[in-house]
């Protein structure tokens, strides 16, 4: 147990890795591996999870008595909704994410691995990868590669990399080339999401790191995402055909969540199921990350992993102290001091913002890389001492 407990950041970033180089490569690659990536997640983060285990019992941590309600919960739901029983691991996952950057802290070494990692891809897809992807995912990839490349910037200064000048310059030029890169794609949600991360970047370093700000960006973000389904229905009803870009603006989605919550209605606590047939669209896609959640598995799961989210952002934005002797839980300011984080929960909050359009930080790849975004903000530069490896 010792041992997985010191070499926890070797194991996630491995974990990492494997999601990038088989998602962000090769399409065949991607297609294969996320049938399966899941499960994979599920297994690393169970295994991770092993050394805490006994401590969190004893001391029945909140955090790990909500996974195990999670996990059971989606199980029985599952089989009353007649769901395929790999759905079950999408909250199951999340439930464990949230559970993991409690525990796991990363070393400077490891952010500046990590962020390279999530960069270094941009070089193929500027060549040939992205013209076998579809337009969403190649905006999604640039807009995130771009997130990690400014992070990357930040590092620099760290030993681990050759210092830069003009760091804010540079972060400049990447994130514009990001955001154009989308719009050539036409990616509307991946500019969204790079919208979203410019706002939150520009209020963190404007305002003073206040309880209120994060809390009422995350409402917005997470339960704010499934009220969003209902206004957007409403939005089309009344406005109808808007063209941006090529595309309507209210280009479908409205039939799928209007056609959705019409069976959530008849089955609310326990959901609809993945098996559900959708008579709106050719294949179950439900376009919300957390309506997917909400629809797919009921009201009950869907507030178990609402919990968690918000007791993972609480905690790593301040507003919760763990006992340092248990947990070394203090977090670093989230301010123009302290760039790295800054940049770091701007891009988990751009991720639960996107995810109003797509299935977007609640499934693989993308859960990793929003755990990766979390577990920066509190390890690494300037951060908690790496006591876990």
């Amino acid at each position: 147990m010792q041992t997985i407990r010191d070499k926890g950041n070797i194991i996630y970033c491995a974990l990492f890795t494997y999601l990038i180089a088989s998602s962000f490569v090769n399409q065949e690659v991607y297609a294969f591996t996320v049938r399966y990536a899941s499960l994979i997640i599920f297994a690393v983060l169970g295994l991770l999870s092993l050394p805490y285990l006994a401590g969190d019992i004893r001391k029945k941590d909140p955090d790990l008595v909500l996974v195990f309600l999670t996990v059971v919960i989606s199980l029985i739901c599952a089989v009353l909704s007649r769901s395929g029983y790999g759905a079950v691991l999408i909250p199951s996952d999340l439930a464990l994410i949230c559970y993991m950057t409690g525990h796991l802290r990363l070393s400077g070494r490891s952010v500046t691995y990590l962020s390279f990692a999530g960069a270094c891809p941009v070089i193929l897809w500027y060549s040939h990868v992205r013209w076998s992807y579809n337009f969403n995912m190649a905006g999604f990839a640039f807009m995130l590669m771009a997130f990690f490349g400014m992070i990357v910037i930040e590092m620099t200064d760290d030993g681990d990399l050759v210092y830069i000048n003009n760091k804010s310059f540079i972060e400049a030029v990447i994130f514009l080339t990001g955001f154009i890169l989308s719009m050539l794609y036409h990616s509307r949600t991946a500019m969204f999401g790079m919208a979203v991360f410019a706002l939150v970047w520009m209020l963190c370093g404007v305002m003073s790191t206040t309880k209120w700000l994060y809390v009422l960006l995350f409402v917005m973000a997470a339960p704010g995402a499934v009220l969003f389904t209902a206004v957007y229905i409403r939005l089309a009803d009344v406005f109808g055909n808007i063209t941006l870009l090529y595309k309507d603006i209210f280009s479908g989605r409205q039939e799928i969540w209007r056609e959705l919550w019409a069976a959530f209605s008849r089955s609310p606590f326990v959901g609809i199921g993945s098996s559900y047939q959708l008579k709106s669209f050719d294949i179950f896609e439900v376009h919300n990350g957390m309506f997917d959640i909400l629809a797919v598995h009921g009201a009950v799961v869907f507030s178990l992993v609402l919990i968690m989210l918000s007791r993972s952002f609480l905690r790593i934005c301040g507003s919760v102290r763990e006992d340092e002797s248990e947990r070394e839980g203090s977090v670093r300011g989230l301010h123009n001091s302290d760039p790295v984080a800054r940049i770091s929960l701007s891009a988990a909050f751009a991720m639960m913002f996107t995810s109003f359009f797509e299935n977007f930080f609640t499934v693989p790849p993308y859960s990793i890389i929003f755990m990766t975004f979390l577990l920066i903000i509190t390890g690494g530069r300037g951060g908690e001492k790496n006591t876990d490896g």
